[in-house]
């Protein structure tokens, strides 16, 4: 894929949603919704940023811990996937998982561009930190590209 393919990048998350779905429903009980709108926003947000990163910053960062960090903040910043469901009416676990469907979302996009299975890489105790990280705390691009620059190496 090129840096500057919005519609690749759409395409992508678009699959990476349909695995995403089907797992999720599986765990929770609970069909996640995209807003195919926002991954297309999110394709376009991406190109401009790999191409301003390529052409201001002499840093050599790994394609992929750089692609993975953009589509993460972006998906944290857009929120494409909702739940239909009263979180509060559901068991304390379940609403967990739901209000957290897009912290999982970016999560599982991660690991698909990183090709590194997170939930073998971390402990549950530091996935469940890591996804309150992302959902109450503003980590940006900068923490993510650090963090999945570690990841990859």
């Amino acid at each position: 894929m090129s840096v500057g393919d919005a519609a690749a990048i759409y395409q992508e998350l678009d699959g990476f949603f349909d695995h995403f779905s089907d797992e999720f429903a599986s765990a929770v009980g609970l069909k996640p919704i995209a807003d195919h709108s926002a991954f297309w926003n999110i394709g376009q947000s991406q190109v401009y940023d790999l191409n301003r990163y390529a052409h201001f910053h002499e840093l050599q960062i790994p394609d992929r811990a750089r692609r993975a960090a953009y589509l993460v903040k972006w998906i944290q910043r857009l929120r494409p996937v909702r739940v239909e469901a009263d979180i509060t009416a559901l068991p304390e676990e379940r609403g967990k998982f739901a209000l957290l469907v897009n912290e999982q979302f970016a999560l599982y996009v991660a690991s698909g561009i990183l090709r590194i299975d997170l939930e073998q890489a971390f402990s549950a105790k530091m996935l469940n930190m890591i996804l309150y990280t992302m959902r109450y705390r503003s980590p940006s691009e900068d923490s993510f590209l650090l963090f999945f620059v570690y990841l990859s190496e």
